[in-house]
C-alpha cells in the first residue's frame, strides 16, 4: 500500500507540473471565458451554448491531452518500470494501479474544475432554456466517456511501445467506432452521438432510460479496460 501511495504522490505532482496539463486548462478556460462573455451579452441559448463548447472545444482538446496522459502512463516509463519492479520495491499491482488512479484522478479534476463553473455560469448569464437535472445529467455521461478514453488509453499503453501510434490509434479509433455506432443506430454506444445530442439532454428532453444506458455502458467498457490493464501488465515481459 506505501508503494502504491508513493507512486500515485510522484505520479499527481509531475502531472501538476506538466507543460501538458497547464496548456490543455489553459486551452479549456480562454475559450469559456469567451463563451460566457458572448451569451451574456447576445442572448444565446444555454443547452446550445455548453454544447457547442464541450462539442468544439473541450471534446478535441481533451482527447488529445488525455490520449497522451493515458498512453504515456506506462509506455513512456519504461526504465522507471523495470527499476522499480526488478528491485522489489513495488508490485506489478501496484504500479498499474497507481498510474490508473493518478491519470483518472488528474483528468476528472480538470473536468471539474473547467466543466462546473463554466455550466453555473452559462446557467446564470445565458437564456435558461437548459434545467439543472439535464446539465447534471449531461456532465455525468461526458464525464463518462472522458473516463472510458483515459482507461482505453492505459490499456493500449501497456500494449504498444510506441506512444504516438498508440495516441492515434485511440483517437482515431474512438473517433471512427463512434460514427460507425452512430450510422448503425446504436446512440446509447457511440461517444459522437452522446455528444451531438447533448442540446436536448441539457434541456432535458433525452429519455432517462437512454441517459441510463449511456452512463451503464462506458463505465462497464471503462472497468473492463481497467481490469485488461492490471491483467495484461501483471504478464507482460518488461
Amino acid at each position: 500500500m506505501q508503494a502504491f501511495l508513493a507512486i500515485l504522490r510522484y505520479d499527481v505532482d509531475q502531472l501538476a507540473r506538466s507543460w501538458l496539463v497547464r496548456s490543455w486548462v489553459a486551452l479549456l478556460a480562454i475559450p469559456a471565458f469567451f463563451l460566457v462573455v458572448v451569451a451574456a451579452n447576445e442572448e444565446e441559448l444555454a443547452s446550445e451554448t455548453l454544447a457547442a463548447y464541450t462539442a468544439a472545444v473541450y471534446a478535441p482538446f481533451s482527447a488529445i491531452a488525455v490520449g497522451v496522459l493515458a498512453v504515456g502512463a506506462v509506455s513512456g516509463e519504461a526504465g522507471i518500470i523495470v527499476d522499480s519492479i526488478l528491485s522489489k520495491s513495488v508490485t506489478r499491482t501496484e504500479y498499474i494501479a497507481a498510474k490508473i488512479a493518478a491519470r483518472l484522478g488528474v483528468t476528472l479534476a480538470i473536468y471539474v474544475v473547467v466543466m462546473v463553473p463554466f455550466s453555473y455560469m452559462i446557467m446564470r448569464y445565458a437564456v435558461a432554456d437548459a434545467t439543472v437535472a439535464g446539465v447534471v445529467t449531461g456532465l455525468l455521461m461526458v464525464a463518462s466517456l472522458l473516463v472510458f478514453l483515459t482507461t482505453l488509453g492505459i490499456t493500449l499503453s501497456t500494449i504498444i511501445q510506441n506512444v504516438l501510434f498508440a495516441v492515434l490509434l485511440l483517437v482515431v479509433g474512438v473517433l471512427i467506432s463512434g460514427v460507425v455506432l452512430q450510422f448503425m443506430g446504436l446512440e446509447w454506444m457511440s461517444t459522437t452521438a452522446v455528444i451531438s445530442d447533448l442540446p436536448r439532454t441539457f434541456r432535458g428532453e433525452t429519455p432517462a432510460s437512454d441517459q441510463v444506458r449511456v452512463l451503464i455502458v462506458f463505465m462497464s467498457l471503462s472497468g473492463l479496460a481497467v481490469l485488461a490493464s492490471i491483467w495484461h501488465f501483471r504478464y507482460k515481459d518488461l
